[in-house]
């Protein structure tokens, strides 16, 4: 997504609000040494330095504090987002900040430690960045609502992922991929989830009781081999633009039922 450039504060509204708290905590303590240090080691020049420096370890510490509890909003705003989710054209109607904060929201719920992330450029590059069990996660959030995402894109992201010696890379998308974005991603160490996948493991991760849509109830198993289906949306053929159930194993299984 389109992103303008990010400043260390906001930076830090992303992360946990611990990770403040203790900035805060390291900041006020060396400032407070710093002063103590001038005040009894620093001769005159030192004692009117120290007192200039007056508030300064408190004002820090105070300053993080707003932004830890900024931290903590963040986060349970993006948390009251996610859960408020019950259906695909809820996630399509969320702006793109919502979305990638919703997509954080439910890695982080995953077990993932989630970093915004401006690597690649400002657009096409990688949103958010994934840690877990020492491996490395690019992901590039795609708040396409009717559009599909093709293989440009899954191979200038794949490019960034080889740069950044990434372990994989996951591209998602309230949208679809076209079959050759598809056929570019199979057998290399990406991810590919469109909206129906994406709704899936926003329900994976949600906690509070929800009200599912009726057409989110009716999903219907793939007639060749069994497997869950998914919505997708015809690309070629007299029926362009129509919906249809295609099996979640795709490329292995291409059973297809009528929406």
């Amino acid at each position: 997504m389109p992103r303008r450039s990010q400043s260390n504060l906001e930076f830090l509204l992303f992360l946990p609000w611990w990770v403040s708290v203790g900035l805060g905590a390291i900041v006020f303590l060396l400032l407070s040494a710093l002063r103590y240090s001038l005040a009894s080691q620093g001769g005159p020049m030192g004692k009117a330095l120290a007192q200039t420096f007056g508030i300064l370890p408190t004002a820090a510490l105070v300053l993080f504090g707003f932004l830890a509890l900024g931290s903590a909003i963040v986060r349970w705003k993006r948390g009251e987002r996610l859960e408020s989710q019950t259906s695909i054209e809820s996630i399509r109607g969320l702006s793109w900040e919502a979305f990638e904060g919703l997509v954080a929201e439910a890695y982080q719920r995953k077990g993932f430690a989630v970093e915004q992330s401006s690597i690649g450029g400002a657009d096409g590059g990688v949103d958010l960045v994934l840690r877990k069990n020492a491996q490395k996660t690019l992901v590039q959030c795609k708040q396409w609502r009717t559009s599909a995402v093709g293989a440009p894109v899954i191979r200038q992201i794949y490019g960034v992922q080889m740069h950044e010696n990434a372990d994989r890379t996951i591209v998602i998308t309230s949208g679809h991929f076209t079959r050759e974005a598809e056929a570019f991603a199979e057998g290399k160490p990406m991810e590919l989830v469109d909206g129906q996948q994406l709704l899936e493991m926003v329900r994976d991760v949600q906690t509070k009781p929800r009200v599912l849509t009726p057409a989110s109830t009716q999903v219907p198993a793939c007639p060749k081999c069994g497997s869950t289906m998914v919505l997708r949306t015809a690309k070629r053929g007299t029926k362009t633009g129509n919906s249809f159930w295609g099996c979640s194993t795709y490329p292995a299984c291409k059973g297809t039922r009528d929406a």
